[in-house]
Protein backbone atom coordinates (compact mmCIF):
# COMPACT_ATOMS: atom_id res chain seq x y z
CA UNK A 1 0.00 0.00 0.00
CA UNK A 2 1.44 3.35 -0.82
CA UNK A 3 0.40 6.64 -0.43
CA UNK A 4 0.73 10.38 0.00
CA UNK A 5 -0.65 12.96 2.58
CA UNK A 6 -0.48 16.40 1.10
CA UNK A 7 1.03 18.75 3.99
CA UNK A 8 -1.92 21.17 3.83
CA UNK A 9 -4.95 18.39 2.65
CA UNK A 10 -3.40 16.22 4.76
CA UNK A 11 -5.09 13.49 2.91
CA UNK A 12 -5.32 12.77 -0.87
CA UNK A 13 -3.36 9.83 -3.13
CA UNK A 14 -0.52 10.55 -5.22
CA UNK A 15 2.87 9.30 -5.77
CA UNK A 16 5.64 10.95 -3.63
CA UNK A 17 7.74 12.74 -5.87
CA UNK A 18 11.44 13.11 -4.02
CA UNK A 19 12.43 15.70 -6.01
CA UNK A 20 12.67 19.69 -5.90
CA UNK A 21 9.15 20.51 -5.67
CA UNK A 22 9.25 24.25 -4.72
CA UNK A 23 10.18 26.35 -1.22
CA UNK A 24 6.51 26.80 -0.75
CA UNK A 25 5.41 23.17 -2.07
CA UNK A 26 4.12 21.05 1.16
CA UNK A 27 6.22 18.28 1.75
CA UNK A 28 5.14 14.84 -0.53
CA UNK A 29 4.74 12.09 2.22
CA UNK A 30 4.05 8.04 1.47
CA UNK A 31 4.01 4.87 3.25
CA UNK A 32 4.52 1.44 2.46
CA UNK A 33 4.33 -2.29 3.71
CA UNK A 34 8.00 -3.40 4.12
CA UNK A 35 7.05 -7.35 4.93
CA UNK A 36 5.20 -8.25 8.07
CA UNK A 37 4.61 -5.55 10.66
CA UNK A 38 7.08 -3.29 9.20
CA UNK A 39 7.01 -0.41 6.95
CA UNK A 40 8.96 2.66 5.62
CA UNK A 41 7.88 6.38 5.56
CA UNK A 42 9.70 8.89 3.48
CA UNK A 43 9.24 12.55 3.09
CA UNK A 44 10.52 15.40 1.27
CA UNK A 45 10.66 19.02 0.44
CA UNK A 46 12.83 22.13 -0.25
CA UNK A 47 13.54 24.80 2.31
CA UNK A 48 14.46 28.06 1.66
CA UNK A 49 17.69 28.11 4.15
CA UNK A 50 21.38 26.24 3.17
CA UNK A 51 22.03 22.81 4.57
CA UNK A 52 24.09 24.52 7.47
CA UNK A 53 20.90 26.15 8.93
CA UNK A 54 18.68 23.11 8.84
CA UNK A 55 21.54 20.98 9.99
CA UNK A 56 21.60 23.57 12.99
CA UNK A 57 17.68 22.48 13.78
CA UNK A 58 17.87 18.84 12.98
CA UNK A 59 20.47 18.40 15.15
CA UNK A 60 19.34 19.73 18.12
CA UNK A 61 18.30 16.92 20.88
CA UNK A 62 17.34 19.87 23.12
CA UNK A 63 14.14 21.43 20.81
CA UNK A 64 13.43 18.90 18.47
CA UNK A 65 10.05 19.05 20.26
CA UNK A 66 9.08 22.09 17.98
CA UNK A 67 9.25 20.20 15.08
CA UNK A 68 8.08 16.63 15.86
CA UNK A 69 4.69 17.33 17.08
CA UNK A 70 4.50 14.13 19.07
CA UNK A 71 7.69 14.10 20.74
CA UNK A 72 7.69 15.17 24.50
CA UNK A 73 11.67 14.90 25.20
CA UNK A 74 14.67 14.32 23.08
CA UNK A 75 18.02 13.68 25.70
CA UNK A 76 21.23 12.62 24.73
CA UNK A 77 22.33 10.09 26.63
CA UNK A 78 25.94 9.73 25.37
CA UNK A 79 27.99 11.63 22.94
CA UNK A 80 31.18 10.97 20.73
CA UNK A 81 33.85 13.74 21.67
CA UNK A 82 34.64 14.25 18.42
CA UNK A 83 31.18 14.77 17.47
CA UNK A 84 30.69 11.96 14.74
CA UNK A 85 27.76 10.32 16.47
CA UNK A 86 25.30 10.36 19.73
CA UNK A 87 22.72 8.26 21.33
CA UNK A 88 19.28 9.71 22.05
CA UNK A 89 16.28 9.09 24.03
CA UNK A 90 13.01 10.18 22.78
CA UNK A 91 9.73 9.72 24.49
CA UNK A 92 6.73 10.31 22.54
CA UNK A 93 3.15 10.27 22.54
CA UNK A 94 1.84 7.20 22.54
CA UNK A 95 -1.84 5.68 22.48
CA UNK A 96 -4.28 4.23 24.51
CA UNK A 97 -2.46 1.00 25.46
CA UNK A 98 0.57 2.83 26.04
CA UNK A 99 0.54 6.01 26.42
CA UNK A 100 4.44 7.04 26.32
CA UNK A 101 6.60 5.11 24.03
CA UNK A 102 10.31 5.73 24.38
CA UNK A 103 13.17 5.03 21.73
CA UNK A 104 16.68 4.90 22.11
CA UNK A 105 19.30 5.26 18.79
CA UNK A 106 22.28 5.94 18.02
CA UNK A 107 22.68 8.86 15.36
CA UNK A 108 25.34 9.17 12.91
CA UNK A 109 26.09 12.90 12.59
CA UNK A 110 27.45 13.84 9.25
CA UNK A 111 27.16 17.47 9.36
CA UNK A 112 25.29 19.56 7.18
CA UNK A 113 24.64 16.52 4.82
CA UNK A 114 23.02 13.52 7.15
CA UNK A 115 21.81 12.40 9.81
CA UNK A 116 21.38 8.60 10.03
CA UNK A 117 19.88 6.92 12.99
CA UNK A 118 19.75 3.15 14.08
CA UNK A 119 17.63 1.76 16.94
CA UNK A 120 19.49 0.33 20.34
CA UNK A 121 16.56 -0.05 22.58
CA UNK A 122 13.06 1.21 23.53
CA UNK A 123 9.11 0.23 22.47
CA UNK A 124 10.03 0.01 18.98
CA UNK A 125 11.01 -3.02 17.43
CA UNK A 126 12.62 -1.11 14.61
CA UNK A 127 13.09 2.17 13.92
CA UNK A 128 16.03 3.21 11.60
CA UNK A 129 16.30 5.55 9.06
CA UNK A 130 18.22 8.93 8.22
CA UNK A 131 17.65 12.61 7.16
CA UNK A 132 19.78 13.77 4.25
CA UNK A 133 20.11 17.49 3.46
CA UNK A 134 21.49 18.51 -0.06
CA UNK A 135 21.84 22.09 -1.58
CA UNK A 136 19.88 23.45 -4.13
CA UNK A 137 19.79 26.63 -5.69
CA UNK A 138 18.49 28.62 -2.95
CA UNK A 139 18.35 26.42 -0.14
CA UNK A 140 18.29 22.78 0.85
CA UNK A 141 16.16 20.04 -0.50
CA UNK A 142 15.22 17.62 2.42
CA UNK A 143 14.45 14.07 2.48
CA UNK A 144 13.62 11.65 5.27
CA UNK A 145 13.81 7.84 5.12
CA UNK A 146 12.26 5.75 8.27
CA UNK A 147 11.82 1.75 8.44
CA UNK A 148 9.60 1.13 11.01
CA UNK A 149 7.77 -1.97 13.71
CA UNK A 150 6.93 -1.58 16.74
CA UNK A 151 6.77 -4.25 19.16
CA UNK A 152 3.41 -4.71 19.97
CA UNK A 153 0.05 -6.27 18.90
CA UNK A 154 -0.63 -2.98 16.54
CA UNK A 155 -1.48 -3.76 12.66
CA UNK A 156 1.36 -2.35 10.22
CA UNK A 157 -1.41 -0.26 8.53
CA UNK A 158 -1.85 1.67 11.80
CA UNK A 159 1.67 2.41 12.55
CA UNK A 160 2.47 3.15 8.89
CA UNK A 161 -0.70 5.62 8.84
CA UNK A 162 0.16 6.93 12.14
CA UNK A 163 3.61 8.11 11.42
CA UNK A 164 2.81 8.97 7.65
CA UNK A 165 -0.34 11.32 9.27
CA UNK A 166 2.38 13.24 11.28
CA UNK A 167 4.90 13.51 9.01
CA UNK A 168 3.68 16.74 7.06
CA UNK A 169 3.31 18.74 10.16
CA UNK A 170 6.88 17.63 11.39
CA UNK A 171 8.17 18.04 8.31
CA UNK A 172 6.33 21.70 7.91
CA UNK A 173 7.33 22.61 11.63
CA UNK A 174 11.10 22.03 10.55
CA UNK A 175 10.66 24.19 7.49
CA UNK A 176 9.58 26.92 9.51
CA UNK A 177 12.18 26.77 12.30
CA UNK A 178 14.78 26.85 9.48
CA UNK A 179 13.79 29.79 8.35
CA UNK A 180 13.26 31.34 11.37
CA UNK A 181 16.75 30.82 12.25
CA UNK A 182 17.77 31.96 8.43
CA UNK A 183 16.43 35.10 9.13
CA UNK A 184 17.83 35.69 12.86
CA UNK A 185 21.21 35.17 11.15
Amino acid sequence: MKFALPLLLAAGLASPALAASGFNAPPTVSAQAEGGSAGVIRAAMDVAAPPAVVWKVLSDCANAPRYMPKLLSCRTLERDPAGRWDVREHRLQGNAFKPVMRNVFRTTLEPPHRLAFHRTGGDWKRSDGEWRLRPIPGGTHVTYELHVAVDAPVPAGMVRGAVAKGMPASMLALRKEALAQAHAS
